[in-house]
């Protein structure tokens, strides 16, 4: 990955209700909280008790929905994320996050890759009748 993939993932000092946040991510309002819940993104209360969050997190439901797609648990993208804090403009950390997420989504697509070779050749059955025969 490179610096300018990410540019528009660049924070800038804004915040945004649920409702912005679940259309700017593509998501909706019920899936900004499940991703609130399991950490990969953090809000505020306002002054007047409204949920906020940086905009940021638009960036951190589009990884951890990325990572979702290769098998990457939220637990797992929350816990990468957490090495960036919020409105942080090092790319260097955005690109490290996201290298490692893909990273964990190769090992996952090496790991389905065996799992569908060793369903193809049913081997695993064979040796398992080998040994009840």
């Amino acid at each position: 990955m490179t610096s300018t993939e990410h540019s528009g993932c660049e924070a800038v000092h804004a915040s945004l209700t649920v409702g912005q946040l679940a259309r700017a991510a593509g998501v909706t309002p019920n899936a900004v909280r499940f991703y609130e819940r399991y950490g990969v993104i953090s809000g505020y209360r306002s002054s007047g008790n409204a949920r906020r969050f940086t905009v940021d997190a638009i960036c951190r439901i589009k990884l951890a929905l990325a990572a979702q797609r290769v098998g990457i648990t939220l637990k797992e993208s929350a816990d990468i994320l957490a090495g960036i804090p919020p409105l942080s403009r090092d790319l260097d950390r955005w690109v490290a996050a996201g290298d490692e997420l893909v990273r964990i989504g190769r090992a996952r697509i090496s790991q389905l890759q065996a799992t569908v070779n060793e369903l193809a050749t049913l081997e695993f059955l064979q040796a398992d009748l080998g040994h009840q025969l």
